[in-house]
């Protein structure tokens, strides 16, 4: 399942472990939701749709939504048709969004007509990877803390940064295992940062943390194998990827972010409502998710020689 849907489902999860009411009040009088999950960006583009059934907190599973039909729409008159593998569904071939134009979701599923709020694309800005070795003091119980040794990786601004401006960071690694030689792959739907020309100016800097990377996770991933010897060079290959967004979707994905790190504990601030961009014309039937237009930039930082390998 994708990430991004994870990063929905986190939040429902979230609101149930709270005893919170969200608004789209889930109770009994609602036999059926959606969950439409939308991205399009210059480097790729895809709608993910997933349905409940009958709200149950003890059965919190998403089923895919499959046969629906999606169209994407800008505001030059032009249209195109999504076309779907299971529940996600991807543009047609030669689609290439461009910046400064706006795009309207419109999905027909599960005998519903879902649309979006306009998304226009606003230009990214160029920045660099740094990596700095850190240690962080993280909480394990309501009492205890523990220090976590990692690196953080930071995006180094290069250039002045247009007022209101809102990016997203997220990241994808890629590595081989040191024992078995298998290219592995990780993302985090919580592992994303969100920044605005506020953010920076505020914070006096041309830099912005956008990963914490954990070297614990290296030792686990690096148990031995019977019989097999480990490599002798090991690398993380670390791709993060800039979005830019519009503000609503800045302060949709800031939230978001917020109910992530939230505890859950009995002092903690009730996590507060998170409203997409999405609705059913005439109706008051819940539809979760958020649908986003942006520009990307990706780039790569490796990391070396970053774990003890113990055969």
């Amino acid at each position: 399942m994708s990430r991004h849907i994870l990063q929905v489902f986190s939040i429902i999860s979230l609101m149930l472990s709270a005893g919170c009411v969200s608004p789209y009040d889930f109770d009994s009088e609602y036999t059926e939701y959606l969950i439409v999950d939308g991205k399009v960006t210059n480097i790729g583009s895809e709608i993910i749709l997933s349905y409940s059934g009958k709200f149950d907190p003890k059965n919190t599973t998403l089923r895919p939504l499959n046969g629906a039909e999606v169209l994407l729409e800008d505001n030059n008159g032009g249209s195109y048709h999504f076309e779907g593998n299971a529940n996600v569904y991807t543009p047609p071939q030669g689609f290439s969004p461009k910046v400064d134009a706006t795009y309207t979701l419109k999905v027909l599923a599960a005998g519903q007509s879902v649309i979006s709020e306009p998304e226009t694309i606003h230009p990214g800005f160029s920045f660099q990877l740094e990596t700095e070795k850190a240690t962080r003091e993280v909480f394990i119980s309501s009492k205890f803390t523990k220090n976590i040794n990692g690196h953080q990786v930071i995006a180094q601004i290069d250039s002045a940064i247009p007022d209101n401006t809102y990016v997203k960071w997220d990241y994808l690694v890629l590595w081989t295992h040191p024992y078995t030689g298998q290219l592995m792959r990780e993302s985090g739907a919580s592992q994303f940062e969100v920044m605005s020309t506020a953010d920076l100016k505020k914070s006096g800097s041309s830099s912005f943390l956008v990963l914490f990377w954990e070297d614990i996770q290296r030792y686990y991933f690096a148990e031995g194998v019977a019989g097999l010897e480990p490599s002798a060079n090991f690398q993380y290959h670390i791709f993060v990827t800039q979005t830019t967004l519009s503000k609503r979707a800045y302060q949709y994905w800031q939230q978001v972010h917020t109910q992530l790190k939230n505890t859950g504990g009995i002092f903690d601030a009730i996590p507060g409502t998170i409203d997409g961009n999405l609705s059913i014309p005439g109706t008051d039937l819940p539809v979760l998710g958020y649908f986003t237009a942006g520009a990307s930039i990706r780039k790569e930082i490796v990391l070396d020689d970053v774990m003890i390998l113990v055969p």
